[in-house]
């Protein structure tokens, strides 16, 4: 009787989800799973790889999934054409931020670019932004990224034990001097800074990483009862006496009729015509630090990965470069080479593709009610492309899951460092595309071409004689996708390489 009756209050709750699945279908909501009262379907999401299992929600319902969080309305994308529909096509609807409690109210005081409301404000920090990066400015950087490439070599010669804090260094210091105008200090405390501001905001801006965002009525809680509130904006100050210092810093040169040649000075230079002050320009200098340095350190460090477990493409690279500066290792790549090496752009670019750092682009907002394909799309819905889900697409990019650099293969004709940011999606969508898209994929190219060119690439060998490779799955926690921890064995190519990077560095 017992068993009866269990089976009786099954197919009660089977056919109760039934009809709410067909409610929510003929109501014209996307379709997705049933959320439970409250909750809706929070309780779900994981903070790590969220786009794996967002994508395995889109195969079991359809490329458009909605989802309930907390009352707060998800629209997840999975395929290329609904994304360049909404977020390019009506970009004007979809180019907006959901605010953010944490990380954007309280630890950025509603002043980072990323977390920023589609409006003045936004306008103003891009426009500064363009100052430096643009792609007619990036192109004036060439000397600085090669040099900076050639220390990167320089210091895994001198310790090749530390290629992790080699990397950080050389996109840290490089952006660094970019901004700032000068390099980090013996003692690396700066470095150190960047690398804690970073790390811990990557976590702060997950859509799902504070109950606060997911919940925002938790913010009328009193301080007392609401510790996560003290502890946002003890980062706030901390994060903002770090970039302030940096940015009068560069100003009490500029006083002392110092030539400065950096972004910082020429916000001085431009704040009273931008219409930014003091607090907005320290965010925005800080900003570009913080996203050039964690993508291009996480775009190099999968590089490593992949020459790891797909070795062929690297000697393929390896070869090209052979072939266009001799083997004897004394001409190293540049930016005045990038014509004459296709594999070498298709092999950055397949980095780009087979792992972006921002897998899920961060959540677009949606300023009006919009209709799309039969489905109601409310206003102030989180709509979050899958960047990852469409780079394995396998109508786009046949055998996905294989590290390919030959797809994007061209003519010579066709070669040139723009072409670097074409034929994938790794740095967003519409109006909310990332601001320093080339000069990140110049900087990732540089530093991934004279890694294949300086060294052999291999796993370090276990007990049993076998290679121990990395996990292509093990990602940090947080909003971007950075390879955790590994091992691998990097080795000069020839002693006449080690003089060429001696000699230029």
């Amino acid at each position: 009787m017992a068993t009866l009756g269990v089976v009786v209050a099954l197919c009660i709750a089977a056919g109760l989800l039934w009809h709410l699945a067909q409610n929510r279908v003929e109501s014209g909501l996307a379709p997705g799973p049933i959320g439970i009262p409250l909750l809706g379907n929070a309780w779900r999401l994981p903070a790590e790889r969220s786009w794996i299992y967002l994508h395995s929600l889109c195969e079991q319902y359809g490329p458009i999934v909605g989802l309930r969080v907390f009352g707060n309305n998800m629209l997840v994308l999975d395929k290329l054409e609904d994304v360049q529909e909404l977020l390019v096509k009506r970009s004007q609807n979809y180019s907006s931020r959901k605010p953010m409690v944490y990380a954007g109210k309280y630890r950025s005081s509603n002043e980072r670019i990323v977390m920023l409301p589609y409006g003045p404000m936004l306008k103003k920090q891009r426009a500064a932004m363009h100052q430096m990066l643009n792609p007619k400015v990036v192109g004036a950087y060439d000397d600085l990224l090669e040099d900076a490439a050639m220390k990167l070599l320089s210091a895994i010669v001198a310790d090749p034990s530390k290629p992790y804090i080699s990397l950080k260094r050389f996109t840290s210091e490089t952006l660094f001097t970019l901004i700032y105008g000068t390099q980090f200090g013996e003692n690396n405390e700066d470095l150190r800074t960047i690398l804690h501001i970073i790390e811990t905001m990557i976590q702060d801006m997950h859509p799902f990483g504070h109950v606060v965002d997911m919940l925002p009525i938790l913010d009328r809680l009193p301080d007392v009862l609401a510790p996560w509130r003290v502890e946002a904006r003890r980062k706030n100050i901390s994060d903002f006496q770090f970039y302030s210092r940096l940015l009068r810093d560069v100003k009490q040169k500029m006083d002392a009729n110092t030539h400065v040649e950096c972004f910082a000075a020429r916000l001085w230079d431009s704040a009273k015509y931008i219409g930014i002050d003091e607090r907005t320009m320290a965010y925005v200098a800080g900003s570009a630090f913080e996203g050039g340095t964690d993508n291009t350190a996480g775009v190099v460090l999968w590089f490593l990965v992949l020459a790891l477990h797909f070795p062929a493409a690297v000697k393929k690279a390896q070869a090209e470069l052979n072939e266009v500066l001799g083997s004897d290792g004394r001409t190293p790549p540049s930016f005045a080479h990038i014509g004459q090496l296709p594999n070498c752009v298709a092999l950055v670019k397949e980095v780009f593709r087979w792992m972006p750092t921002a897998p899920l682009s961060f959540p677009h907002f949606s300023m009006k009610d919009d209709v799309y394909k039969g489905i109601k799309i409310s206003a102030g819905t989180n709509v979050i492309p899958n960047i990852w889900a469409i780079h394995h697409d396998e109508e786009l990019y046949p055998e996905p899951f294989e590290f390919k650099p030959e797809r994007f293969l061209a003519s010579t004709e066709d070669v040139r460092t723009d072409s670097l940011n074409e034929g994938h999606y790794a740095f967003g969508f519409g109006r909310r595309i990332c601001p320093g898209q080339y000069f990140a994929s110049k900087s990732a190219w540089i530093a991934i071409v004279r890694l294949a060119w300086a060294f052999n690439i291999d796993s370090p060998l276990g007990v049993n004689g076998n290679p121990i490779l990395p996990d292509l799955g093990a990602c940090r926690a947080g909003l971007t996708a950075e390879p955790k921890p590994f091992d691998v064995i990097l080795t000069p190519r020839s002693a006449g390489h080690v003089q060429a990077i001696v000699q230029g560095s």
